[in-house]
């Protein structure tokens, strides 16, 4: 090797070494002065712990100040999760002693998919004074394992059904475990994996102002997770409390009128089969026509919404969904869609005396019109006639608008559905118009509000439905017969006694019913009046803010032609020969209006419905007298007059003061 060689390796050997311990010192740099603020702050959050404490959720309660949900401190004993097996094992041994259960109950617990997987799991709450001392003076016999005081929804007001659900277990909802959709969307405002939120109802609807804020402490440690000091507290803040517009006493007489009528109407047979009306469900609606107050909201069968709380275990879950036990998680009054059978007549009426259809002889149907009720009509051509019938095919005789409505002729009204085709449609059954003469009925129905959510806020409201040319084609399109796609004369027929395709929901024949009575106010239904600073139902409440009436819209109601068919909803509850009058017979005339309905349901027993309104006109001496809407619907119960009218009764037996009336007594299936 020469000397030039050398030296060239040596070179080369440098500038490697130079090129190294650069490389080095850069990062050292980078390290020490570059990224100096980035680690500082890692470190800082290294040695700080956060603590959350569950803010105290608001209350609700009713309109009276009376508590529906409240929160109250429960002695808890909770697993923390992360033990190993040895520990577990332990723990498990030594608290199914003491708590008098079984090692495989307390082991379900822990392994239940209803607790958050990052919360410690309850394994017995209201635990005794005796059992937490206990526990807490031998911790090695309980890894894990922490006596504390939590917060848990309680329900004051019960039924007193067989299992003590809460008073409107539908309408106030349930809170539960935040799951991962849910903290996706709320973990900006403050959520964390471990809270609860509101699920259903109530508590979902004014989740924002029921939830409060957590008490955070901010725990300063050292390298080996050991308390150093206390950095910071946030205070908590309790949720504000909400009012409601429902009267808890009223909610509860419906409850039971509704479960004790539809148990009462098991007991007589349906006509034509022979068979015990089966009752299986149904709604009570009490609104204000005046402002659009939910005064009750109920619906059957009903549930205990504090089993949802803390998480019910699957089996029990599956047992809510099955067909078999009617669906007790649906609100009915709100998700239930149902035909309204004669409850519609109403405003088939009032269509008709507006738009006055005629006769073939040119005669012009008004107030006057007259028709013979034979208890049956036929239409078509000779040899192919179809036969509408009233129930039972019980004639009536010579009836007009008011004689109609009170003995719920329903010939009188399939006339009324022949008269529009005969009058607009004859030769034009493909017109897609809906401002054709022919669908008066629509736009009335549609007016009312029928087919549009009336905008409660609860969640999955149904929109009902009411048919035309347009979901007829829809429905057909497949259809080969094309007649299947044209409006004939059987479609309006079915129309005007609220049958065919038309749904709709017992709150949206409230809401219809209170514009028909309040002089055309459509009133976006109204569930609470008020938010209150937390803890006032304790003292004086104090008010945070109201919360206002809210008009959704003024409709062209001619009043005259109310006032020519009030008389008919009066006759209804108040003439011997109405539908209504054996559950009202006792009431001053004049002092209700109401009508009755049976919706016929394909493969199913009937529809028993009631509508009914009181004072069916308020004094213009005393405008702020409430005026009370209230829906009846029992599905398979068979006549409106002898199973909803009777239920309904008694709801407004409790409006007009009487906190313990009679009870509901339905009767024998009758013509309705």
């Amino acid at each position: 090797m020469t000397e030039a060689n050398s030296r060239f390796r040596l070179t080369v050997v440098g500038f490697v070494v130079f090129a190294l311990f650069s490389a080095l010192f850069a990062r050292l740099w980078f390290l020490q002065v570059g990224s100096s603020t980035s680690y500082a702050a890692q470190t800082a959050q290294n040695r700080i712990r956060t603590i959350r404490e569950p803010a105290i959720r608001g209350s609700i309660v009713d309109a009276n100040g009376k508590v529906m949900v409240q929160n109250t401190l429960v002695d808890t004993i909770t697993v923390q999760r992360g033990l190993t097996d040895a520990e577990r094992a332990i723990t498990v041994k030594n608290l199914a002693r003491v708590l008098a259960v079984t090692p495989e109950s307390i082991n379900q617990e822990l392994d239940s998919p209803k607790y958050s997987v990052y919360a410690p799991v309850p394994v017995a709450q209201r635990a005794t004074f005796e059992t937490l001392v206990y526990v807490r003076e031998h911790p090695e016999l309980f890894p894990g394992v922490s006596a504390e005081r939590q917060s848990i929804r309680e329900y004051p007001e019960r039924l007193p059904f067989d299992d003590n659900p809460p008073v409107a277990a539908h309408l106030l909802g349930y809170v539960g475990s935040i799951n991962k959709e849910e903290y996706k969307i709320q973990r900006r405002a403050g959520y964390t994996p471990n809270d609860l939120i509101g699920k259903q109802g109530i508590e979902q609807l004014f989740e924002s102002e029921l939830k409060g804020k957590p008490r955070e402490r901010k725990l300063e440690v050292d390298s080996r997770g050991r308390l150093v000091g206390e950095a910071e507290v946030i205070a908590p803040e309790a949720g504000h409390d909400v009012q409601l517009t429902v009267n808890s006493d009223v909610q509860t007489v419906a409850e039971e009128s509704l479960r004790d009528g539809m148990i009462a109407a098991r007991n007589y047979r349906e006509r034509s089969s022979g068979k015990n009306f089966k009752a299986t469900g149904g709604a009570v609606v009490v609104l204000n026509a005046q402002n659009g107050d939910v005064v009750a909201m109920a619906s059957a069968p009903t549930y205990n919404i504090g089993e949802f709380t803390t998480g019910i275990p699957s089996d029990q879950y599956k047992q809510y969904i099955d067909p078999a036990s009617n669906q007790p998680l649906i609100n009915r009054a709100v998700n239930g869609l149902y035909a309204p059978g004669s409850t519609f007549k109403t405003f088939s009426l009032y269509s008709a005396l507006r738009d006055k259809p005629s006769t073939e002889d040119g005669t012009i149907f008004d107030e006057n019109f007259h028709f013979f009720d034979r208890g049956f009509i036929k239409f078509g051509a000779a040899g192919q006639e179809v036969e509408f019938q009233n129930a039972g095919r019980a004639p009536n005789g010579s009836v007009d608008a008011v004689r109609a409505m009170t003995v719920s002729s329903d010939v009188f009204f399939y006339n009324i559905g022949l008269l529009y085709w005969r009058t607009w449609g004859k030769g034009d059954e493909g017109n897609l118009d809906p401002n054709a003469p022919v669908y008066g009925m629509q736009r009335t129905a549609k007016m009312f509000g029928f087919s549009r959510q009336t905008g409660i806020g609860l969640p999955d409201e149904a929109r009902g439905r009411i048919p035309d040319l347009v979901f007829k084609q829809a429905v057909n399109k497949d259809n080969p017969d094309a007649s299947s796609r044209l409006w004939l004369p059987g479609d309006g027929m079915n129309l005007a006694v609220g049958q065919g395709d038309v749904l709709v929901t017992p709150l949206q024949l409230a809401v219809a019913y209170g514009a028909f009575a309040n002089g055309g106010t459509i009133y976006q239904p109204r569930l609470a009046k008020a938010v209150l600073e937390g803890g006032s139902t304790l003292g004086e409440p104090k008010v945070v803010r109201e919360l206002p009436t809210q008009p959704a819209r003024k409709i062209a109601l001619d009043q005259s032609i109310v006032d020519k068919i009030v008389p008919g909803l009066e006759g209804a509850v108040c003439s011997e020969e109405g539908t209504a009058f054996g559950a009202f017979k006792d009431y001053p005339c004049g002092e209700i209006m109401g009508k009755t309905g049976t919706a016929q349901v394909p493969n199913k027993q009937d529809t028993a419905l009631f509508v009914g309104v009181t004072p069916p006109q308020v004094d213009p001496a005393n405008p702020q007298q409430p005026q009370y809407v209230v829906v009846v619907v029992v599905e398979e119960g068979g006549f409106g007059g002898s199973v909803a009218a009777p239920i309904a009764r008694r709801v407004i037996d409790a409006l007009k003061g009487d906190p313990n009336p009679p009870p509901v007594r339905v009767f024998p299936p009758a013509v309705d």
